[in-house]
Formats: structure tokens, sequence, C-alpha cells
């Protein structure tokens, strides 16, 4: 299964360090699950007001791997973190 995770991020916001971070936790999700494959970040090139700003790309071994990934302590303490910076997110999965 893919899973796609797009992110708005306020005006303002440090986009190097939020894409520094982002990139950081996902190469250890990698580490950490070995249900999780591939993590890919990616960066818009594009500023507009209905372009995401980050997307996040990881393969899953299946939908029922899904939950732990988003209850792995790396994932919520990233989403914790970016919690002020993030004003919109998106998600999408697909097999």
């Amino acid at each position: 299964m893919t899973h796609y995770v797009l992110l708005k991020l306020a005006p303002g916001s440090d986009l190097d360090a939020v894409e520094q971070r982002v990139r950081k936790t996902y190469q250890e999700l990698d580490e950490a699950l070995p249900f999780l494959h591939e993590p890919r970040v990616f960066r818009s090139c594009v500023e507009r007001d209905s372009n995401a700003d980050i997307m996040a790309v990881i393969e899953l071994d299946g939908e029922e791997f899904l939950k732990p990934y988003l209850t792995h302590p790396l994932h919520l303490q990233m989403a914790g973190d970016l919690k002020e910076t993030v004003i919109g997110r998106t998600s999408f999965d697909h097999r």
C-alpha cells in the first residue's frame, strides 16, 4: 500500500527546517519499522495557495500496518512538534 501525506505550512514557516525534520523522521521510521519501505519526501517547487509545501510518500506492506505507523512514537513526536507549523494536512492511500 502506498501512503501519501501532503502538508501545507503556515506563512513564514521555516520550510528548510520542516523538510529536514520530516526527512529525518521518515529515515528513522524506515529503520525502526520492518513494514515501512522507501520513504520519500518532496518539497513543492511552486509557491501557490493551493499547493502543499511538503509531500511524503511511503510504502507499507499492507493496510493493517497504517495504524502501527501512525501511532509509532517517532511519528507522533514529529506530528506534535509540527502542529503549530502545519495548517493543513491531507493523506491518501492506495493499493
